[in-house]
């Protein structure tokens, strides 16, 4: 099996800490729509407390360039396209329900219609 290139789809209560622990012993692109999100992240930083300032600061590297120089560390991006090179995607993202306690799939939905356009033959994707 070829060297896992890991990229996590939603960075919320699932996604995050996820991708904070493979990302110490794997290259990881962790992966939200949500810029603000993303840069909260970047800086270190995590409002909903789902990890530490230092767990975050131990893998989140500066650039993509410095993860595909590295065998382990975290990539926080908003760009889609920067996920192409991965190879086993897991999709974190919310699937909230409404007041007759259905699910709201559409999150699910839209992201899966997104990797899909980016996924190569071999690729594993797992919904979380």
């Amino acid at each position: 099996m070829k060297t896992p290139k890991i990229a996590i789809i939603g960075l919320g209560y699932v996604g995050l800490p996820l991708a904070v622990e493979f990302a110490k012993k794997y290259q990881v692109l962790g992966f939200d729509i949500n810029q603000s999100r993303v840069d909260e992240l970047k800086q270190n930083k995590d409002h909903t407390l789902e990890t530490s300032s230092e767990d975050l600061e131990s893998v989140n590297l500066s650039s993509l360039k410095e993860l595909k120089n590295n065998s382990t560390g975290l990539w926080l991006t908003t760009d889609l396209d920067e996920l192409k090179d991965s190879n086993f995607y897991v999709v974190t993202v919310p699937t909230p329900v409404d007041k007759n306690h259905r699910p709201d799939l559409t999150p699910l939905y839209k992201a899966s219609q997104s990797i899909g356009k980016i996924l190569s033959k071999g690729d594993l994707v797992v919904y979380e």
